[in-house]
C-alpha cells in the first residue's frame, strides 16, 4: 500500500489524513506512523490541531459578539438563541472530531519522537540543566557565605559560561540556560507558594492532594495547547501535574518546603513561611 501524495504535499496529506481519521483504517494509521512518512503525518497532524484551535478563538469571540448585540437589541433574542444553538452543534461536531484526532496524534507524534531522538535529547537537557543548577547553587553558597573559592570551584563555575547546549534554533551557554530555567520555575514558584499559603491557613503541614484542584484551575490556562499535546505526546500524564512536581522540587530545593510520606498521602511540610510570602509578593 502506498499513500496518495507526496512527500512535500501537505495539503493532500490534510484531506487524506482527515477522512482517515474517521474510517479508522489500522493499515492505513500504520503506514502513517512508518519511518517513511511518521514527520510528514507529524507535522500535518499539528497543522490540524492549531487550525481547531485558531477557529475555537475565532468562535468564542464571535460569541461574545453576538451576546453583546444580543443585550444591546441589536438582534432579537430569538435570532441569538438560533445562533447559539447552531454554534453549540458546530462545537460538538469538532470536538468529536478533536479527540479523535488527540486519540491518533498520540500515536503518531511518539512515533515521530522516536524518530528525531527527541526523548533522548529531553534527557539530556534536563541532565544539562540538573547539573548546571546544582553548580549555580553551590556558586551562591560559597559566595553568600564568604568563602574564598578553590581553584577547583572556579573550574568548575567557568564551565557553566564554558560549555554550551542546544535552544531552540540555535545554542546557549549553560548559565543562560541555567538562569532562564530558574526564571520560568520563579514563576509558576510564585503561583504555588500563594497557593500553599493560602491552602495551609495557620497550619504547618497539609495534603499535597489538597493543592492540586487550585493549582490545575490557576495554572492550566496559562499552558498553551501545543504545550499539552507536546506533553501527551510523551505519554506522562497531565502537564499541569508535572508543573507542580516540578514546582514542588524547585521550592524544596529553595528550602521553602519539604514532601514528606504519611498514612494518608503525600503532605507538605512548611519550612519556612516568610520565604513563601516573600516569593508569593515577588
Amino acid at each position: 500500500m502506498t499513500l496518495p501524495y507526496g512527500p512535500d504535499d501537505d495539503s493532500a496529506a490534510y484531506h487524506f489524513i482527515n477522512a482517515t481519521l474517521r474510517a479508522r483504517e489500522a493499515e492505513t494509521w500504520k503506514l502513517l506512523a512508518s519511518d517513511a512518512h511518521v514527520e510528514q503525518t507529524d507535522r500535518v497532524m499539528r497543522a490540524m490541531l492549531d487550525r481547531i484551535a485558531v477557529a475555537r478563538k475565532h468562535h468564542t469571540a464571535e460569541r461574545a459578539t453576538a451576546r453583546a448585540r444580543a443585550l444591546s437589541g441589536e438582534i432579537t433574542q430569538e435570532e441569538y438563541q438560533r445562533d447559539t444553538a447552531e454554534d453549540a452543534t458546530r462545537a460538538t461536531k469538532t470536538a468529536h472530531f478533536e479527540t479523535l484526532l488527540r486519540e491518533q496524534y498520540r500515536v503518531i507524534g511518539q512515533a515521530a519522537r522516536r524518530l528525531r531522538g527527541d526523548d533522548v535529547r529531553d534527557e539530556l537537557t534536563d541532565l544539562v540543566l540538573a547539573l548546571g543548577s546544582a553548580i549555580d547553587a553551590h556558586r551562591t553558597a560559597v559566595l553568600d557565605a564568604g568563602h574564598e573559592p578553590t581553584d577547583a570551584d572556579r573550574a568548575l563555575w567557568e564551565k557553566l559560561v564554558a560549555l554550551d547546549a542546544p535552544d531552540g534554533e540555535g545554542r546557549a551557554s549553560v548559565e543562560e540556560l541555567v538562569q532562564r530555567h530558574a526564571e520560568r520555575q520563579d514563576d509558576f514558584g510564585r503561583v504555588l507558594a500563594g497557593i500553599i499559603l493560602d491552602v495551609a491557613g495557620d497550619m504547618t503541614s497539609i495534603p499535597r492532594a489538597a493543592l492540586l484542584a487550585e493549582w490545575k484551575k490557576t495554572v492550566t490556562p496559562t499552558l498553551t495547547a501545543e504545550q499539552k499535546t507536546e506533553f501527551a505526546v510523551k505519554g506522562k500524564g497531565s502537564l499541569a501535574t508535572e508543573k507542580l512536581r516540578k514546582t514542588l522540587g524547585h521550592l524544596e530545593r529553595k528550602g521553602l518546603v519539604k514532601r514528606s510520606e504519611a498514612a494518608d498521602g503525600q503532605r507538605l511540610e512548611l519550612l519556612d513561611r516568610r520565604g513563601l510570602e516573600d516569593l508569593a509578593d515577588s
